[in-house]
């Protein structure tokens, strides 16, 4: 028989792929984690490139102060956990990291501390277009349980993939006119010749999701052709509020 945190995952778990606002999403991730002592999370998109610098949001509950002080004090210079995430990208608890610190990053946990955060688990989540979303997790509690990762995993992992979806898919609506902003952008580096690949490195987008978004607009613009997009884009000049 299922405990109540194992009742409240499982709740997450079943009903968070059908929610249609990513706040619904979130609100249900927190509950969810509440339950087995997490009071906190933040999913932010990464890269190997972007390891080293502040990584786009995707999603923050009481992260904001202890972000702010982390990169402001340039802790991910010697932050262990980066040794971790470069070496594997399985999950793993701040107890796992913490032995792999010196001096600097003893500071560290004890700046963490003051912010109410004692311990946490990370959760790397590897999306299907190459993005990669990151996953923390916080508690006030000196340790965490380690018989509870495996459902934390998951947790994580359905949370991540759901949260990045919604994140691709953003200004997918046409509230930017006929076309939507997000439409207008990739179709205004298309005009410039650009490839799907380099429109998504120039947006923070997968190609696949760029792809989309012309195949979206040529739709809306009554077109076959990606050239045909483009210009009538252009003739409705949509395309000149991007430049």
């Amino acid at each position: 028989m299922l405990n109540t945190a194992e009742q409240e995952a499982w709740d997450f778990l079943s009903k968070a792929p059908h929610y249609v606002e990513p706040e619904q999403v979130e609100a249900h991730f927190g509950r969810a984690l509440a339950a087995f002592g997490y009071d906190r999370f933040c999913a932010t998109l990464i890269n190997a490139e972007q390891l080293g610098r502040e990584p786009p949001t995707l999603s923050r509950r009481d992260f904001d102060e202890w972000d702010a002080r982390y990169w402001g004090a340039r802790h991910v210079v010697h932050d262990p956990c980066i040794k971790l995430l470069q070496k594997s990208g399985r999950p793993f608890a701040w107890s796992d990291a913490k032995p792999l610190g010196d001096n600097r990053a003893r500071a560290m946990w004890g700046e963490a501390a003051e912010f109410g955060m004692n311990d946490g688990y990370v959760v790397r989540v590897f999306g299907p277009a190459g993005h990669e979303v990151l996953i923390r997790m916080a508690t006030g509690a000196p340790q965490t349980d380690p018989t509870a990762r495996a459902v934390i995993e998951s947790l994580a992992t359905v949370f991540g993939t759901i949260m990045l979806k919604h994140w691709e898919l953003q200004d997918d609506n046409p509230d930017y006119g006929v076309i939507s902003e997000r439409q207008a952008q990739c179709l205004f580096w298309a005009s410039r010749g650009k490839t799907d690949w380099e429109i998504g490195a120039i947006l923070t987008l997968s190609p696949r999701t760029v792809h989309h978004h012309i195949e979206a607009a040529k739709k809306r613009l009554g077109v076959v052709k990606r050239q045909e997009a483009v210009m009538k884009a252009g003739e409705l000049g949509l395309l000149a509020k991007m430049g």
